[in-house]
């Protein structure tokens, strides 16, 4: 592929020779004569015009110090975009695998893929084009849209976390609500969704879920939320849409998060937060007054030396 069919992909300013051939995308450490090398920022500029890659893209403000490049707006969307030149997605037919095992009372969409070992119980439904990887259970009443994608290892509509103390124990209380996942939702590996209790636990269409994450019975995620690894929920939390949440962040029960916020990993959210934030910490509060904390106790033992020499 030209260089310059490159940047008509990506619709970026072709700086150099727009006839150099790629073959390829490589990383920085393995680029040799052939490949495109993605620069995301600019920290990684310098080592990456000293590699052996042909040809770069580049954030719009950077220099190609006269080696041949795109610059690109966004060089992550530009990513996605190159790389399913090079690299296609596998094709995964539709159809049921012959290990699989499909309650009768399930209805299947058109062209869905359901690999081997997959589990699909009774009154779940599963929208057209969805693909479901191998070893997944769907638990009773679990409803997924169209054009979703369901990792291994995935558990949706496990019970949710319910228990009455009384003077002999826990006494469990029934879970008989049921999981509704919207249109091109994509869950990673050994995630975990619990149904809802009375009700339903809700997952909004475009939401993306990253692996060995728990969503617990009654959530309600809105559409387009980014969550990525490791993240915890009680019970009953709610995303409006565009919620994005690093990893390892945690949430506690019966609080909502607004709209177009991100909340950075390892926070601990234990109160609703307004729309349009960015948060961080524990407890979970405004990044920049969360940074002038984390900065102020990094000067604490100075700061004591200092009062004792006094």
């Amino acid at each position: 592929m030209l260089l310059l069919e490159i940047a008509s992909l990506v619709n970026g300013k072709l700086i150099g020779d727009g006839s150099v051939e790629i073959t390829s995308v490589s990383t920085i450490e393995g680029a040799k004569i052939g490949d495109l090398v993605f620069v995301l920022e600019d920290k990684f500029l310098a080592d990456a015009l000293k590699s052996g890659a042909s040809a770069f893209i580049l954030p719009e403000s950077s220099s190609a110090h006269g080696r041949s490049a795109v610059l690109v707006k966004n060089p992550r969307l530009a990513l996605s975009k190159i790389l399913k030149q090079f690299q296609p997605a596998a094709e995964i037919p539709p159809g049921i695998h012959r290990s699989a095992e499909v309650h009768p009372s399930a209805r299947i969409g058109k062209n869905v893929s359901i690999g081997p070992f997959v589990y699909i119980g009774p009154e779940a439904e599963i929208g057209d084009g969805t693909i479901i990887y191998p070893s997944v259970t769907l638990y009773r009443k679990v409803k997924i849209g169209q054009r979703c994608v369901i990792h291994s290892g995935a558990r949706i509509g496990v019970d949710g976390y319910g228990f009455v103390p009384t003077g002999e124990g826990l006494l469990k209380i029934p879970q008989i609500g049921g999981v509704v996942i919207g249109d091109d939702v994509e869950i990673f590996a050994n995630v975990c969704v619990a149904r809802g209790t009375l009700g339903d636990t809700k997952i909004g269409s475009g939401t993306k879920i990253d692996n060995l994450t728990h969503v617990a019975h009654n959530c309600k995620f809105g559409k387009n939320c980014a969550i990525t690894g490791l993240v915890g929920f009680a019970g009953s939390v709610t995303f409006e849409d565009n919620v994005a949440v690093g990893g390892q962040a945690g949430f506690a029960g019966h609080l909502t998060v607004g709209k177009n916020t991100t909340v950075m990993a390892k926070a601990g959210v234990t109160k609703d937060i307004p729309p349009n934030s960015v948060v961080s910490g524990f407890p979970a509060l405004d990044h920049k007054k969360d940074f002038e904390i984390q900065a102020a106790l990094r000067r604490l033992p100075e700061t004591m030396k200092k009062i004792k020499q006094k």
